[in-house]
Order: C-alpha cells, then sequence, then structure tokens
C-alpha cells in the first residue's frame, strides 16, 4: 500500500518507480484505459495517472508520473492508495498543512512557479506539485516526478 504523501516523500508510487520497464509497469497496473497516439513519449494513461516512457518498446523504462486532480479523481486497481487523497478543490495552503501534519517537507519551487498563473513546489524526491491560482485562490493540479528534473 501507498499513499500520496509517501510518493511525495520517497518518489514511490505503491510498487511504481522511475525506471521500471513499461512491461513491468503494465504487469502491475494492467491494461491502461488509454494509450497516446505518439511514440516519443509514449504515455499510458490509467484514470488520473499519466506515466510516460521514452519509446514504445516494451522494454522502454518510465520516466515520468503524473497524477492530476480533475472532478473525478482515480487511480488504477494496481496502485492500492491509501489514506488521505486530495482533491482539485483543496488550496494550497490547506495542502501544506497535511503535508506538515504527515511531515513532509515541500519548498516553494521557482521553476514551476508563475505570477498569477500557477505556484510550485517541490519536495526532497523531487515530487512537483502544482497549484494553478484563480481569481487569487489556488487550486490543485497535478503532482509529479520526473527523470529530467533529477
Amino acid at each position: 500500500m501507498s499513499s500520496i504523501m509517501k510518493f511525495i516523500q520517497t518518489g514511490l508510487l505503491g510498487e511504481i518507480s522511475l525506471g521500471l520497464k513499461r512491461d513491468t509497469v503494465e504487469g502491475l497496473l494492467g491494461e491502461p484505459h488509454d494509450i497516446s497516439v505518439s511514440s516519443t513519449p509514449y504515455i499510458l494513461k490509467y484514470g488520473s495517472s499519466q506515466l510516460s516512457f521514452s519509446s514504445d518498446d516494451p522494454r522502454a523504462t518510465l520516466q515520468s508520473i503524473h497524477l492530476y486532480f480533475d472532478d473525478i479523481v482515480e487511480f488504477p486497481q494496481g496502485l492500492q492508495l491509501e489514506g488521505w487523497l486530495p482533491n482539485k478543490g483543496i488550496s494550497a495552503d490547506e495542502f501544506l498543512v497535511h503535508a506538515k501534519h504527515f511531515t513532509v517537507v515541500l519548498e516553494v519551487d521557482e521553476q514551476h512557479t508563475f505570477k498569477n498563473l500557477q505556484l510550485g513546489f517541490k519536495s526532497k524526491a523531487v515530487v512537483i506539485v502544482v497549484f494553478t491560482i484563480e481569481e487569487e485562490s489556488t487550486k490543485l493540479y497535478s503532482i509529479h516526478l520526473s527523470k529530467r528534473q533529477r
């Protein structure tokens, strides 16, 4: 079992981690709900999550994990997430309170922060949490980890 906060803290989403081969990921999560049209990057979509690979080769390795927060948040049963699950309505301040409760340290990430558009935070595991700014309030948009950021 895993949780969103454990992913932010460690970069591990249950048994899913960067560097896993595509066929291993599909073995853990099953058939994706959708697959990208492009072969570079090759993206497997599982509900609210998107997993990107360098190519459509079954031996290609996982390059990024993106979790998106919309009206409906769904993850594949193979992830078996437990505990607190945020939604798009949570503000950055509320999210930071939960992070602190779970002893997850987040710092402002200038690379993902754009004045009046979005606010980004980064964990020690280089997991990025992005909030959109709408009329002076923040809304959770995504949580992601990418090899390019390391």
